[in-house]
């Protein structure tokens, strides 16, 4: 009797842990979803450990100038799932943030914050709509890649690359407005290939550094301080 006890409470204890796992994380993949975060007291969400990270929901932020993902370590990874990362609120926060190294977005959209990508070097943002923010799409740090991503109607950046060695292509940046940059490149070398900007209200394409190349791409306003390396189709001329 005590062996059939014991086997029973065995197996309700591992079914318990089974549960509270499968709520946490699945496959080693942390979930987060917006009934967990206010549980938690609310935003940020602040990742303190370097690993994988999955959205299973939409995030609402209704806080001004409060972020919903702060990113404390170095090497994570943030699958957004398909959902969504979105701001009831004028903000100057941002949407995902983080100074750390090796950040990798993927798969969702961030809007109506101040940016909504904000992240370190060697870093990918990639099938990201971050569109409608008031100041900057998506910025990343050194050698780091955006691809595949649309950066539309943000009030003053579209996609910016921060440092030296960043890759920028296949992106979309059109119609950012205020200083209204589409893609703009500040360290000295970097590529920008096979992206669509146009209509912003100044300038598509910005290099600080003519050691920035550009190749592919269809431009249909102003490019200054780049390189072109051939085969980009400007206000429908090559160039």
């Amino acid at each position: 009797m005590n062996r059939k006890l014991t086997t029973a409470g065995l197996v309700a204890a591992l079914t318990m842990l089974g549960f509270v796992a499968s709520a946490g994380a699945v496959d080693g993949v942390i979930e987060i979803n917006q009934a967990k975060v206010m549980a938690a007291g609310g935003f940020p969400y602040v990742i303190t450990s370097t690993g994988s990270y999955r959205l299973t929901s939409n995030l609402t932020v209704s806080a001004a100038s409060t972020d919903a993902i702060d990113v404390n370590a170095p090497s994570v990874t943030i699958d957004l799932n398909g959902f969504s990362i979105f701001s009831f609120v004028a903000t100057s926060a941002n949407a995902i943030s983080g100074s750390y190294s090796g950040t990798t977005v993927e798969n969702g959209t961030v809007t109506a914050f101040g940016r909504g990508v904000n992240i370190g070097a060697q870093s990918i943002v990639r099938n990201v709509h971050a569109d409608s923010n008031s100041n900057v799409g998506i910025g990343v740090g050194a050698n780091s890649v955006v691809q595949g991503c649309t950066a539309n109607l943000n009030s003053n950046y579209g996609i910016v690359g921060t440092a030296a060695g960043d890759m920028i292509s296949g992106n979309t940046a059109n119609g950012n407005t205020g200083v209204g940059v589409g893609i703009f490149v500040e360290g000295r070398t970097g590529l920008v290939i096979g992206n669509t900007a146009t209509g912003n209200l100044a300038d598509d394409l910005v290099c600080n550094f003519t050691s920035v190349g550009y190749r592919e791409n269809v431009l249909s306003g102003n490019i200054s301080g780049c390189t072109s390396l051939g085969n980009n189709l400007c206000n429908n001329n090559p160039c």
